[in-house]
C-alpha cells in the first residue's frame, strides 16, 4: 500500500492471482464480489502492508484520504463475510473500522508489536556507541524500529563520534526519507 493505490487497483491486482473464467470487470462492485467469492472458494492469505499510507497525515489516526475511503467498506465486508481466508493489515495506525469490528466479530483481532527491547540495545552495542544511560531515550525516540535504530546508530558513529548523548542534544529527530517511505 506504499503508493496509496485505489481500491480498484488493489482489487484488480488481487484478482489477477486467481484463475479467470472471464475478463476482470471494470465495475468495482463486481470486482469486490468476485474477490469475496474467491476468498470463500479458496484458502487465501492476503497481506496488505503499509496501510497507514491510505490515511490522512496530521489528522485523527485511521482517517482515510478521500480517494481511499472505500477501503473501509471493503474491510468491513471481508470481516463480516464467512470465508476460509485471512487478511492481514500491517499498519502504524489502526483503522477505525477494525476497532469497531473487534468488539463485534471474534475473527477480527489486532496484534500490537512492542519495541525490540534488548535487541535494540544490542544494535547500539554492536555499533560500539557510548553513553549507555541514554540508549533507552534513543530507542524510545525511534519507537524501537530496528531499521531506524540501525540507520541512526551508523549516523551517530560517523557524525557524533559514537556519542548518543551528543546526538540527543540536537532538538530535532533525524530520520532519513528512505526510512519513512
Amino acid at each position: 500500500m506504499r503508493f496509496s493505490p485505489t481500491l480498484d487497483v488493489t482489487l484488480t491486482n488481487l484478482l489477477k492471482i486467481f484463475p479467470q473464467e472471464a475478463d476482470i470487470s471494470q465495475n468495482i462492485e463486481t470486482k469486490i464480489s468476485q474477490l469475496l467469492n474467491y476468498l470463500n472458494q479458496y484458502r487465501c492469505l492476503i497481506i496488505l502492508d503499509d496501510l497507514q499510507m491510505l490515511f490522512c497525515s496530521g489528522k485523527i489516526a485511521g482517517q482515510y484520504q478521500t480517494e481511499s475511503e472505500n477501503y473501509q467498506i471493503f474491510f468491513q465486508l471481508i470481516a463480516q463475510m464467512n470465508h476460509q481466508s485471512c487478511l492481514i493489515l500491517n499498519s502504524r495506525e489502526k483503522p477505525i473500522e477494525i476497532t469497531q469490528l473487534e468488539t463485534k466479530n471474534n475473527s477480527v483481532r489486532s496484534l500490537i508489536l512492542s519495541s525490540l527491547g534488548l535487541a535494540a540495545k544490542q544494535i547500539l552495542d554492536n555499533h560500539k556507541l557510548s553513553d549507555e544511560e541514554t540508549w533507552e531515550k534513543l530507542i524510545d525516540i525511534y519507537q524501537g524500529n530496528p531499521r531506524w535504530i540501525e540507520f541512526t546508530a551508523t549516523m551517530i558513529q560517523e557524525l557524533f563520534d559514537s556519542s548518543v548523548a551528543k546526538f540527543l542534544q540536537w532538538e530535532k529527530v533525524i530520520l532519513s526519507e528512505s526510512l519513512v517511505a
